[in-house]
């Protein structure tokens, strides 16, 4: 009977997801402009040559990739990852912890590592960093 039970559960929850996915792109989509007029869409301009064309977005003078900030953060990923599942796989101190915890809390402590990349990308300056007078948006 419990066996009957989890499964009739698990089939109950990837059933809610389906649903609540569904539901999500559905209203996702609803908030979407729409075309005004049926009919061929206009033809986008020409593509101008990369060498003269500067991004409206980007400031002025940041002409590098941002590989330092990229690279700060894989290390901060790479390392951190491989410590916090070394300590909570291979210290003898967890193995009376359910393998369930320890995956749970490993992924856990990951979201806050992706947390420190994201600052230390910041930090080295390689993010998207606009002032609050910079209106360089081509949308507005």
């Amino acid at each position: 009977m419990q066996r009957t039970q989890r499964l009739v559960f698990l089939v109950l929850l990837i059933g809610w997801t389906i649903f609540r996915l569904v539901r999500y792109l559905r209203v996702a989509d609803s908030k979407r402009p729409k075309v005004a007029a049926p009919g061929p869409l206009p033809q986008p301009p020409a593509p101008t040559t990369p060498a003269t064309a500067q991004s409206p977005v980007e400031p002025v003078g940041r002409s590098g990739s941002g590989r330092a900030g990229l690279l700060a953060a894989a290390a901060i990923l790479v390392a951190g990852s491989a410590l916090i599942w070394a300590v909570l796989f291979a210290v003898p101190a967890f193995d009376d912890v359910p393998a369930i915890w320890r995956l749970t809390a490993g992924v856990l402590a990951s979201l806050f590592l992706i947390r420190a990349a994201r600052i230390a990308v910041a930090r080295t300056g390689s993010g998207a960093r606009q002032s609050k007078g910079d209106d360089r948006n081509p949308i507005k």
